[in-house]
């Protein structure tokens, strides 16, 4: 099957001299979808980039854990503070 697409291909880009024009468009056309090929690559690895950095700023400003009590203020947070910081994997 793979042969016959070959041959499709070679056939079209390969023009006889009364079909010069023909094949000055195909090439253009090929041209022009490579062209758009290449660059919506370039735009997703951009992207994909900027995301990743733009996730990795978001992480490094907030907590990773957030210690709260609903409904009403913690009362002793010195209690909480030590307590919290007592366990060996937290850092800050």
């Amino acid at each position: 099957m793979a042969s016959f697409e070959w041959f499709v291909g070679r056939r079209y880009l390969r023009a006889k001299r009364k079909q010069k024009f023909i094949s000055l468009i195909t090439l253009i056309s090929i041209l022009g979808v490579a062209v758009g090929v290449m660059a919506l690559i370039v735009v997703l690895s951009v992207f994909t980039g900027f995301t990743e950095g733009l996730r990795d700023q978001i992480i490094g400003v907030n907590a990773h854990a957030l210690v709260q009590r609903f409904g009403t203020p913690i009362e002793d947070i010195d209690q909480v503070t030590a307590r919290v910081q007592a366990v060996p994997e937290v850092v800050a």
